[in-house]
């Protein structure tokens, strides 16, 4: 795909959304550069090119043609960090942020934006070491960097009027990242309001694409959680049950053993024995599959104690 086709797709997007060359561009380009890419007058770097289509709910796959030496090396640790944190690998997850630091430090203003924005949500989770101890983040702490890393793309943003700003899937990331430190500190009402916020403007937002389908299902979970933790299974399997439809819809099983627990959960709560059963059983084998061996035990106690029904 040749730079003018690129142009060509990101403004014709960008006007079939309804969004203007400033609200698109804010913070990652200037709205000249914005227009000379429109018109394939410019190449972006790979970074800006990839924030312009991650506003607008566009795959990634469009630039990775694109990607310099540099900006395929940063990708690549990129890759390395998020699966190294979500694993629970944070010493390894640390030296490969610090080698991207590195790289960040010789990139041009756009790509370091971004990529300063990713490191410091990457940071906020791996926490840090102090000698040869390994230390989480306060909660408090981690808001604060999240925060931060927020307002290098959206420096106006408030939680309290998430649609006031065009977000991309890593922004989405960060405040859904927010939200699960209220929820973690003990704040519910707060970490509820976000991730309703949050839930209502990725599916008005980013309908049926790229975005939606990676971050529906992850707010659908964390916010049917804390739901059926708070008393509210009624409404946690309204949200855990918009997961598991994106989930099916697009053919993306991430999240889908930890929706259908959580609907599991929360039919039992509500009386539908049976019905929960049923999930319960689809949700172990779904996380054997996965190879998710601890989700598995929680799985099996959870029936064992509740239904007295051994799993495997």
């Amino acid at each position: 795909m040749d730079m003018y086709q690129i142009g060509a797709l990101i403004k014709n997007t960008r006007i079939k959304q309804g969004i203007s060359q400033e609200d698109l561009c804010q913070n990652i380009c200037t709205r000249e550069t914005l227009s000379r890419i429109e018109n394939g007058k410019q190449d972006p770097s790979s970074f800006t090119l990839n924030g312009l289509l991650h506003r607008l709910g566009l795959p990634e796959s469009h630039c990775q043609i694109l990607l310099g030496v540099d900006d395929f090396a940063a990708v690549n640790l990129m890759r390395e960090i998020t699966e190294l944190n979500t694993c629970g690998n944070y010493a390894p997850a640390l030296k490969k942020i610090s080698a991207l630091e590195g790289l960040c430090a010789e990139m041009g203003k756009t790509s370091r934006t971004v990529v300063s924005q990713y490191i410091l949500r990457a940071k906020a989770l791996a926490g840090y070491y102090e000698g040869e101890e390994h230390k989480a983040y306060t909660f408090a702490e981690q808001r604060a960097m999240l925060t931060e890393a927020l307002k290098l793309t959206c420096p106006n943003f408030k939680l309290e009027n998430i649609n006031a700003c065009l977000l991309g899937e890593e922004e989405t990331k960060i405040i859904n990242h927010i939200a699960l430190t209220y929820s973690e500190d003990g704040d519910y009402s707060r970490a509820m309001e976000i991730y309703k916020k949050l839930l209502e403007y990725i599916q008005s937002r980013f309908a049926s694409n790229n975005v939606n389908e990676a971050m529906l299902p992850l707010v659908a979970y964390n916010f049917s959680r804390l739901l059926g933790r708070e008393g509210h299974p009624k409404y946690a399997i309204k949200v855990a049950e918009a997961g598991r439809r994106c989930c099916v819809r697009s053919n993306k099983c991430r999240m889908l053993g930890g929706l259908l627990l959580n609907l599991a959960c929360c039919y039992h709560d509500i009386g539908e024995d049976e019905k929960s059963k049923e999930l319960l059983k689809d949700a172990y084998f779904i996380h054997k599959v996965m190879e998710r061996p601890r989700s598995c035990e929680l799985i099996k106690n959870y029936a064992w104690e509740t239904f007295q029904i051994e799993m495997g």
